[in-house]
């Protein structure tokens, strides 16, 4: 009895144990581009995504918001998780921008974290990265 006893115990033990672990909160870290460039552009980002398929290039209209990056976390902030493979190119009428990982997390410093419970956003929209 004595054993039974102490193995339900160590069963409840271990329950506790591993509710604790599957309830770790999961954060959104997105990264969005306003085109404040004055003209469409042609936006594609490569190793921007740790759980959704590859981005697909998008035409981005004056004044318009596309997504550029998306990382779950458990809790870290969004310039830790962005990839060093990570790539943004961005086409103009007549030039092209390839922004790289270290001039994003740059670019992410100098921009104020929104956040909405689990959603955390980041938005650039000065036209740092204009073609």
């Amino acid at each position: 009895m004595k054993f039974l006893a102490c193995m339900m115990s160590l069963a409840a033990l271990a329950g506790l144990l591993l509710t604790g672990c599957t309830t770790q909160l999961v954060y959104m870290n997105d990264i969005y581009l306003v085109n404040s460039c004055g003209v469409p552009l042609q936006v594609q980002s490569q190793n921007s995504t740790n759980w959704l398929p590859p981005i697909e290039p998008q035409m981005v209209a004056p004044g318009e918001r596309v997504s550029v990056a998306s990382y779950r976390s458990y809790g870290e902030d969004v310039d830790g998780q962005v990839s060093c493979r990570y790539s943004l190119s961005i086409k103009g009428p007549e030039r092209t921008r390839l922004v790289t990982a270290d001039e994003m997390r740059q670019a992410l410093h100098s921009v104020k974290r929104e956040s909405d419970g689990l959603q955390r956003r980041w938005t650039l929209k000065d036209g740092v990265f204009c073609p």
